[in-house]
């Protein structure tokens, strides 16, 4: 039965597979090249497939149910229509007996799974394309095989080759033993043997045709009468060639000597050569021109194996008959043998060259397969980043974190040495690393790249690839970054991450094998890099998102929701802090003119003018927001009470917006409208807040006022600190400030020792205000500075005044403030004060109160150290109101301590102050300072202070405070 071929000529293959998906591969790799495929789910429904339709191949598996593939192949080897078909076995057994099973049941090929798909059509084609000559060859011929310890007999038609070769080189390993054998036997008798047996032994060590044919010539001048020989060859179907030669003259080495007719050619021609012949005279030999050492005849001995001539060995000698009759039907024999040793070394060089094409074959296989297995194994570490990044970007939300991770894999699961990714900077052309991980990647990412490709430095793999936006890489490392190299890295791809088709970065893997990126890598890679580009693009939209969900995209202000939310988390800590917080809730005026007028282009360049300069007037746009078209809020924190809100709000953003605004070269004019307010006293809570900053802008906007409080009380408040900090600044201009003087006295004798200078407010509407009504507001508003500065000039100009009068005044004291202590300028604005009142140098004190000493303790000793380097003396003023360490008192240059007036007033009556009041004085002196008694109002007290041993004392026993013109009189009185 022939083997089938369908209409269309495509030839037909049975394929007998229990595995559905390895079936439908291998149907689909065959049918790619145009054969007919039939399949069977299992050996049984193969045979029967096969015996109604004969298929030219069986590709069979061999583990399956029903019938296996050995029992397959038993069977269509043993069916005599069947037969001829060649069958492949292809399984995952691997052990020598399946092997042999496979040989005994008559397979033709055995292929291991997982196969290589090229080699396995190599072989379907070797086998259909030699069916016919399988055909003939139907001698079974048999061999034994040593496979696992064991000897097995197997015949096969695909050995005959084989077989044959090697049942030739047996038999001439054979003769050549039973020539050995009959030489050692005559060598005893004859000579000429024993030159044979030289040349026999020769042959034995021959292992290609000029071996044997040079040893064969070299060894047969040693016969007796044989001075010259030489050896032709047979070479195709008719030609000779000249194999060797050896001994002969000049003369007949020439070329063209051998070219001539001679019997032994005209024999050899023929196939008439089968035994020795004697050639009188050889037309070459007579031809020759020169000396040819007598040489005219020679002996022929043909080279005879297997039937057929191989080629002719001659011998020559100067006579005719050189060699006799015996001898010459010896070197018969010893043609024989050199045609079977030529025979023997061309097998061997035949199987040489099979076992180097075999040899190249399986170097070129083996070498193919660690390429295909590397090839394999990059991939999959390929694939392991590819679905671990994958599986990142399906949780991660942040860019950086994305890039870190990114790193880490490609490291980790990747195996690469280093990866970094990084920045491009489309202005600058930079690409700088913000993420990296591997050997070296901290001196890898401290390098910027460069893109530009104007420099030799951008023309690097990164540089192509933002230029490109395509994949770059290099494959050889060596002549491109010596670093790298160091590192041990020889293969580099950088790889653009885009984003809505701009080059966002670059991820830059290293690997340290050569040409580790071919298209494969490549293309996962590039699937890769898509993933990435994707998951930024992905990240910034949904930053965009809540981008919008929570600001304003005009402004890029906080919107109502998230200005909500701040200010909900704002005022959380701060329930329990008493600490002041002010919602405003702003209106722009004429806006809607505007925008109408100029357009909308205007209106929202106007808008983000606006939202610029409420947050340069606010400090900060995270506590700002855009409510509406032209309606905003702020939220003002850590003021001090309702007059600081009230200046933020009047000087900072109602003045600021105040001024003109330039658009698109039109100057534009707005108003502001500000209702304000306050935590915890207007609500609780945010919405309960911004509804009545809301409230509180209504009624600002329907009184006309710029800015209202929501309480009405505190804009009472508010106003009235406002018209005073007002009149105090008017105060300050017109000098309406006046010193009043109280003498401090000795307790014993009531001399004057010096005197405080106080300042006083003559207003001209309401008389002299007292200092507690208006020093605070100017230590809040920092009017406190100018004033104390207009105070020490005063007093030092009154102290000049009274010299030249002709008194001699005691120590002058100016009291400082917490904010000019703290002041640079403070230093040198009493040094060249009293460099301007020379009179005064030494006679003027400071008095600081403990609490501001106790403020900054450390600073403050220096301070006052270089007041004291001045001759400045320095008391403390309010002592034991400051809760100071006594161990800090004892640091401070200082001169005096002043006893608080809170301590004297019950010093008579309350036996604890008289205590305190004692320890102060005793502690006072144990440090050497003087102590002076504050606000003493009765003989009383100014007795019991004398017991205690108070220094000096000051107050209304003593004196009111004066004006400057009364101190004359207080300087003319007599002590006492």
């Amino acid at each position: 039965m022939a083997a089938k071929t369908r209409k269309n000529g495509a030839v037909e293959i049975l394929i007998v597979e229990d595995s559905p998906t390895q079936a439908e591969q291998l149907r689909h790799l065959l049918e790619e090249r145009d054969y007919a495929v039939t399949v069977a789910a299992d050996g049984r429904q193969g045979l029967e497939a096969a015996r109604r339709r004969k298929p030219a191949l069986i590709i069979s598996d061999i583990l399956m149910p029903e019938l296996d593939g050995y029992g397959l192949c038993k069977a269509v080897k043993s069916d005599e229509k069947l037969k001829d078909v060649p069958v492949i076995l292809v399984t995952t057994l691997s052990d020598p007996q399946d092997v042999i099973r496979g040989l005994e049941s008559g397979a033709d090929n055995f292929i291991r799974k997982p196969y290589d798909e090229n080699y396995l059509l190599s072989r379907v084609d070797y086998l259909l394309m030699n069916l016919e000559l399988r055909k003939t060859q139907k001698i079974q011929l048999g061999a034994e095989i040593s496979l696992g310890g064991r000897k097995h007999f197997i015949t096969a038609e695909r050995q005959q080759i084989l077989d044959l070769l090697i049942s030739t080189y047996e038999q001439a390993v054979y003769i050549n033993q039973e020539l050995k054998t009959r030489e050692k036997e005559l060598a005893r008798s004859n000579e000429v043997l024993n030159a044979l047996n030289h040349i026999a032994d020769g042959l034995n060590w021959a292992t290609s045709e000029r071996d044997v044919a040079e040893t064969a010539l070299g060894r047969a001048l040693q016969l007796p009468g044989v001075q010259a020989g030489w050896m032709f060859l047979r070479e195709g179907e008719s030609g000779l060639r000249l194999a060797a030669a050896r001994n002969l003259p000049p003369a007949l080495d020439a070329p063209g000597t051998w070219e001539g007719d001679c019997l032994c050619r005209r024999r050899l021609d023929a196939g008439e050569f089968d035994s020795i012949i004697n050639v009188i005279e050889c037309e070459p030999l007579g031809r020759a021109k020169g000396d040819t050492r007598g040489l005219r005849c020679h002996a022929s001995i043909p080279l005879w194996s297997g039937g057929r001539t191989l080629g002719v060995m001659n011998l020559a000698g100067p006579g005719q008959g050189s060699l006799k009759e015996d001898e010459l039907k010896v070197l018969h024999a010893v043609g024989n043998e050199i045609a079977v040793a030529l025979e023997r070394a061309r097998l061997l060089e035949h199987l040489e060259q099979l076992v180097e094409e075999r040899t190249a074959a399986l170097r070129a296989e083996i070498a193919e397969r660690k390429r295909a297995e590397g090839k394999v194994a990059a991939l999959n570490r390929i694939y392991a980043v590819l679905s671990a990044i994958n599986s990142t970007i399906v949780r991660v939300r942040d860019r950086q974190e994305l890039f870190d991770e990114t790193c880490r894999i490609a490291v980790e699961h990747g195996k690469f040495g280093l990866a970094w990714v990084g920045k491009f900077d489309p202005a600058t052309l930079d690409v700088t690393p913000i993420a990296h991980q591997g050997t070296g990647a901290g001196e890898f990412a401290n390098t910027k790249t460069t893109a530009r490709a104007d420099v030799p430095s951008g023309h690097g793999v990164v540089g192509r690839a933002v230029r490109s936006r395509e994949v770059a890489f290099v494959n050889d490392l060596t002549a491109e970054r010596r670093e790298a190299t160091r590192r041990g890295y020889r293969s580099l791809v950088a790889l653009p991450l885009l984003v809505e088709g701009a080059v966002f970065g670059t991820l830059t893997l290293y690997a340290k094998e050569a040409n580790f990126f071919d298209e494969d890598e490549l293309k996962l890679l590039r699937e890769l890099a898509g993933d990435i580009s994707f998951a930024l693009d992905h990240i910034e939209k949904e930053e965009r998102l809540n981008y919008l969900a929570y600001y304003d995209s005009l402004t890029g202000l906080p919107n109502h929701s998230l200005f909500h939310d701040r200010l909900a988390q704002l005022l959380e800590p701060e329930r329990h802090n008493n600490v002041r917080v002010a919602v405003l809730a702003l209106d722009l005026e004429r806006f809607k003119s505007i925008n109408d007028a100029f357009g909308r282009h205007t209106g929202d360049a106007l808008l983000r003018l606006v939202a610029d300069r409420l947050s340069e007037a606010v400090g900060t746009r995270d506590r700002l927001a855009r409510i509406s078209a032209d309606r905003f809020a702020a939220i003002l924190a850590d003021a001090r009470d309702e007059a600081e809100i009230a200046h933020v709000v009047e000087d900072r953003v109602i003045t600021s917006l105040s001024r003109p605004f330039t658009v698109g070269g039109n100057e534009l004019m707005v108003s502001v409208k500000v209702g304000i307010a306050l935590f915890p006293g207007d609500g609780q809570d945010a919405d309960t807040l911004f509804t009545n900053a809301e409230a509180a802008l209504r009624k600002a906007k329907s009184s006309g006022e710029h800015s209202l409080f929501y309480a009405p009380q505190m804009n009472a408040r508010v106003s009235e600190k406002l018209t005073l900090e007002y009149k105090l600044r008017r105060a300050l201009e017109k000098q309406e400030f006046v010193l009043y003087y109280q003498p401090k006295v000795e307790l014993r004798g009531r001399r004057v020792t010096g005197f405080e200078a106080l300042i006083r407010w003559n207003d001209p509407e309401t008389g002299v205000v007292p200092p507690l009504d208006f020093i605070p507001l100017l230590e809040e508003t920092g009017l406190i500075l100018e004033v104390g500065r207009w105070a020490l000039e005063r007093a030092l100009s009154d102290f000049d005044q009274w010299r030249s009068q002709g008194l001699a005044p005691p120590r002058i004291a100016v009291n400082v403030s917490a904010a000019q202590l703290r002041q640079k300028e403070f230093f040198q604005m009493v040094k060249k004060a009293l460099e301007a009142h020379g009179s005064v140098a030494g006679s003027l004190d400071l008095e600081i109160t403990e609490s501001v000493v106790m403020e900054d303790i450390e600073a403050n000793i220096e301070r006052l150290r270089a007041l004291r380097e001045m001759k400045v003396g320095i008391a403390v003023d309010d002592f034991g109101t400051g809760y100071s360490s006594l161990s800090y008192i004892a640091k401070l240059p200082i001169d005096a301590l002043k006893v608080d007036r809170a301590f004297i007033m019950k010093v008579t009556t309350n036996p604890d102050d008289a205590l305190i009041v004692s320890s102060m004085i005793s502690l006072a002196h144990a440090l050497n300072l003087r102590v002076i008694a504050e606000g003493v109002e009765t003989e009383e007290q100014a007795k019991f202070l004398g017991l205690l041993k108070c220094d000096e004392m000051q107050g209304y026993v003593v004196s009111h405070p004066v004006p400057p013109d009364r101190i004359e009189v207080i300087l003319r009185k007599p002590a006492g």
